[in-house]
C-alpha cells in the first residue's frame, strides 16, 4: 500500500472517491501504524469506533469498544432491497458501489467456529426485515462455513449465497478484475441455501459447506477409539455406574481445549454443580468449593469461554420432549456457537410418539432427526443412552447399540458408537487391577476418522477425574 492511502483505495482497489467520502473513509496518521486508512463505525447516525488498516494489512481498532457490523445504518435503507453480508470493509464498499446499498460486513472477517455471530444476532430483527439476505463471504475455508451459519441464525428467512468467479477470493477481487456489473451479477445470481421443497444441483453447483472436521481428544489410545465429526451424531452407552457421563465430561474438557471450541452440556441426571466440580478437579485437582477466590474466578472465566450448561426447569407446562430438545440444541449451536453438544441421557427425555406410532418407529424418526439437525447446524451431537437390562452369565458384558432399548436405530443411525465399560482382574496375590474399556462398535467413515471398531483399555484417576493411557 502506497503512502497515499486514498489513491491506493481508488486505483488499486477500484473504489470511487465519492463513495469513500460518503462512507466516511479517510486517511489518518496513526501512532502505531503510521499512515493508515480509518473505516468509521456508526450506529443511528453517531460515530462510535474506528478500524484502522495500515501497511501490510495490519489492523488496529478503537479500544474499549465492541464493534458491531460495519455500515450498520445501511440496514435502514430501502426495505425492498435485499441485505448483503460481507467479510470486510473493502468488500462491503465494493458491493455498495455495485448498487446494493443495504450491504454490511461482519467485524474482522468470519471464523470457522462462527465467532462473529454475536454481531449478526444484535441486528437479527433488521436482517429479517428484507426480502432476502445474501451471504457474500470469502472464498476460503472459513468463508465456506458462513452461509450455513447465517441461514441457521435466520431460520425460516430466505438466505442465499454467492459464487465468485474462478480466481476471485472476495467481492473486491470481482470488482477489480471484472467491474461493477460482474459483481452485481454475482449478487443477482446468488442461490438460496434452503429452497422450499429441496435442492437439485449438479456437483459443480453445490452450495458452500464447511470442510469436514473431526474433533479429537489428541491423546492415545483415545484417538484410536473416539472421533467426533462436526455435523454428525454419536451414541454412547454403558452399564449404569460404569462412567459414560464422567468420560464424556472429561473428553469434552480435553476437546474444548485442544480444538478451541465450545461445548453445550445437557446433563439431565447430573447437577450443574457436580459438573463444575468435575471440571474443577480436572483443571486444578481440587473441588470448586476448595478453591481460593482468585483461583475460582480464573476457573469460572475459563469454563465460561468453553462451556454452556442447559438447566432443566421443573414446571408443569414445560416438557423435555423432542421439540424442546430441538430448541435447546438450536440455541446452543447458533446463539452460543457450540460445536459439541452432549445430550445425557436420552432416556430422561419425555418421548411422545404420535397416536398409533410404536416406540421403534418413533426412535427411528427421532435419531434421524437428531442426525439431520447436527448436519444442518454443523455441530456434533453426542447422545448418551442407557442399555436395556440384559441377561448376564457371570461378568457383565459391554453393551452396544443393539442393546439400547426400543430400536436398532441407536446402532444404525450414528456415525460413531462407543461403550464405556469398567472391568477388573483379581491377581494371584489377591490384589485387584481395575481399568476402563473403550469399545468402539460403530464407525461410519473409517477413512475420515482414521479409526476402526475395536477396544482399548485405559485407567481412571478418581483424584483428578481424568482418564489416562494404561501403563
Amino acid at each position: 500500500m502506497t503512502t497515499d492511502v486514498m489513491t491506493w483505495l481508488e486505483k488499486t482497489r477500484g473504489l470511487r472517491a465519492e463513495l469513500l467520502w460518503d462512507m466516511g473513509v479517510k486517511p489518518v496518521d496513526h501512532p502505531h501504524l503510521g499512515v493508515a486508512i480509518a473505516f468509521g463505525y456508526t450506529r443511528h447516525g453517531k460515530h462510535y469506533a474506528d478500524k484502522f488498516r495500515g501497511a501490510n494489512k495490519k489492523f488496529i481498532s478503537t479500544t474499549g469498544v465492541t464493534r458491531g457490523v460495519y455500515c450498520e445504518d445501511n440496514l435502514g435503507l430501502r426495505p425492498d432491497q435485499p441485505i448483503v453480508i460481507t467479510e470486510g470493509e473493502i468488500d462491503c464498499l465494493s458491493v455498495i458501489q455495485a448498487g446494493y446499498e443495504r450491504t454490511i460486513s461482519v467485524p474482522d472477517g468470519w471464523t470457522a467456529n462462527g465467532g462473529k455471530t454475536d454481531a449478526l444476532i444484535a441486528v437479527e430483527d433488521r436482517l429479517r426485515q428484507s426480502p432476502y439476505v445474501v451471504v457474500a463471504g470469502d472464498n476460503d475455508e472459513a468463508g465456506a462455513s458462513m452461509p450455513r451459519a447465517v441461514a441457521n441464525l435466520l431460520k425460516g428467512h430466505d438466505v442465499r449465497c454467492v459464487t465468485w468467479p474462478e480466481g476471485c477470493k472476495d467481492a473486491n477481487d470481482v470488482l477489480v478484475k471484472f467491474g461493477e456489473g460482474a459483481l452485481a451479477k454475482c449478487i443477482v445470481e446468488a442461490k438460496r441455501i434452503d429452497p422450499p421443497g429441496g435442492l437439485i444441483t449438479g456437483f459443480s453447483d453445490l452450495p458452500p459447506l464447511s470442510e469436514r472436521r473431526v474433533l479429537r481428544i489428541k491423546a492415545n489410545p483415545f484417538d484410536l477409539r473416539v472421533a467426533m465429526e462436526v455435523g454428525a451424531l454419536s451414541v454412547w452407552t454403558g452399564i449404569p455406574g460404569h462412567g459414560k457421563s464422567t468420560f464424556l465430561t472429561w473428553a469434552a474438557e480435553r476437546i474444548t481445549m485442544e480444538e478451541g471450541i465450545r461445548c453445550g452440556m445437557m446433563a439431565f441426571e447430573t447437577h450443574a454443580h457436580k459438573l463444575r466440580d468435575q471440571l474443577s478437579m480436572i483443571r486444578t485437582g481440587r473441588l470448586f468449593r476448595d478453591l481460593e477466590g482468585p483461583a475460582r474466578e480464573r476457573l469460572l472465566a475459563d469454563l465460561d469461554k468453553r462451556f454452556r450448561v442447559v438447566h432443566v426447569v421443573m414446571a408443569d407446562d414445560v416438557q423435555q420432549h423432542l421439540k424442546w430438545l430441538e430448541d435447546q440444541v438450536y440455541t446452543l449451536a447458533v446463539r452460543d456457537q457450540c460445536k459439541l453438544i452432549i445430550v445425557d441421557p436420552w432416556n430422561e427425555l419425555e418421548h411422545l410418539p404420535e397416536p398409533g406410532e410404536n416406540m421403534t418407529n418413533y426412535i427411528n424418526f427421532a435419531t434421524k432427526f437428531l442426525r439431520q439437525m447436527a448436519e444442518r447446524l454443523e455441530v456434533h451431537i453426542a447422545l448418551v443412552a442407557h442399555p436395556k437390562k440384559m441377561n448376564q452369565d457371570g461378568k457383565p458384558r459391554p453393551p452396544n447399540g443393539y442393546d439400547i432399548a426400543d430400536s436398532a436405530a441407536f446402532f444404525n443411525k450414528p456415525s460413531l458408537g462407543v461403550t464405556i465399560h469398567k472391568n477388573s482382574l483379581t491377581r494371584e496375590d489377591g490384589s485387584i487391577e481395575n481399568w476402563v474399556e473403550l469399545h468402539t462398535w460403530k464407525v461410519r467413515d473409517t477413512l475420515l476418522y482414521n479409526i476402526e471398531t475395536g477396544s482399548s483399555k485405559v485407567t481412571f484417576n478418581p483424584a483428578r477425574m481424568t482418564y489416562e493411557a494404561r501403563a
